[in-house]
């Protein structure tokens, strides 16, 4: 950011993308406020996700280098799919709040935590963005988004987008109870405030019970697999998904877990999905969230640097995802550049 000395990625302050470092209450509104989640306390499997929030700010800021250090910051840099050009702001909108102070093996303590440092984000007017850790954080993360939300209109409705390969709608997880990784979409879909539910990237090898099927057909909840992706176009279902839950509320909560990319890709994370989506598809897929204004919290999570490769793919993967939905609120981006003038350089 421009009020940030612009060193390379090796040193300096790791903040998400160089963002001024503030507390969670004094993001100002209009602004987006991230937050570390370190928790891998509620997995079954590999673990170490509480890695995750910190390998990701730290692959971050090489893209807040690059742009930084080698764009000066009055040019901005072209984007040569759409021809606009994209600028800092003078005035930061991106900030980071740090990481949520966890009580380790206290999933009611933990909860709650998370759920307050969301909230206080929220009732700045801000856009609450979780960094993962596993994935149980959706619940927690949208019990305080719907709390802080909830300061403004009392019978604030939101929808919920799970980007994943896995449904995660397990009333129960054996040995692991109601609240983990397996079971957080379920205890969401419980909640009042929500509306609602769809899942998109679903690996087609994925298990369903009865009882799941039968909850989904009730509550009109649709899933979209990678079959279906590829048959019908990734722009066809993320937009038929995002219209879904965007029906009827006054927000969207998306949330994105690594599995929903094939494990050549994104190595570095909890449940290897073979035969997943590619990286491109995902990049096509959150390139349209921005264009939903209803969407006003986001999450990625299952991030586990100890298992990654390539010097950080996974971690670097995630900050590129991050700054594909967030990329329109904190830059300045305009219409340059034409599809003509484009080809003049680009075939």
């Amino acid at each position: 950011m421009p009020q940030l000395d612009l060193v390379h990625h090796y040193s300096g302050p790791i903040t998400f993308y160089r963002a001024p470092a503030c507390a969670p209450e004094e993001v100002p509104k209009g602004g987006v406020g991230i937050v570390g989640i370190p928790l891998d306390s509620w997995t079954l499997g590999r673990n170490g996700q509480r890695m995750g929030p910190r390998a990701i700010r730290e692959s971050s800021l090489y893209l807040a280098a690059y742009y930084g250090l080698q764009v000066p910051l009055d040019e901005g840099y072209i984007n040569v799919a759409d021809g606009s050009v994209s600028r800092v702001p003078a005035e930061p909108r991106l900030f980071d709040t740090g990481d949520v102070r966890l009580h380790q093996g206290d999933a009611e303590a933990q909860t709650r935590a998370i759920a307050d440092h969301v909230r206080k984000v929220t009732e700045q007017g801000a856009m609450p963005v979780m960094l993962g850790g596993d994935h149980y954080i959706p619940y927690p993360s949208l019990l305080g988004f719907i709390e802080g939300m909830q300061q403004v209109k009392e019978d604030f409705k939101v929808g919920f987008l799970n980007l994943d390969g896995h449904f995660d709608l397990w009333d129960e997880f054996r040995d692991m109870g109601r609240y983990n990784h397996g079971t957080f979409a379920r205890r969401i879909s419980e909640h009042p405030a929500v509306g609602k539910m769809a899942w998109w990237g679903l690996n087609g090898t994925h298990i369903i019970e009865p009882q799941q099927f039968d909850l989904c057909r009730e509550k009109g909840y649709v899933g979209y697999t990678v079959d279906s992706i590829r048959r019908r176009g990734v722009q066809e279902t993320i937009r038929e998904a995002l219209d879904i839950v965007s029906e009827g509320v006054d927000a969207v909560y998306v949330t994105f877990d690594i599995d929903t990319v094939d494990g050549a890709y994104a190595p570095g994370t909890h449940s290897i999905v073979v035969d997943g989506l590619t990286a491109h598809e995902v990049f096509e897929a959150v390139s349209v969230i921005p264009e939903y204004e209803s969407v006003q919290a986001f999450d990625v999570a299952e991030m586990l640097p100890q298992y990654d490769v390539g010097g950080g793919r996974t971690a670097r993967f995630s900050a590129h995802v991050i700054l594909s939905v967030i990329g329109d609120r904190i830059l300045d981006s305009s219409p340059t550049y034409s599809q003509e003038e484009l080809a003049q350089v680009f075939r």
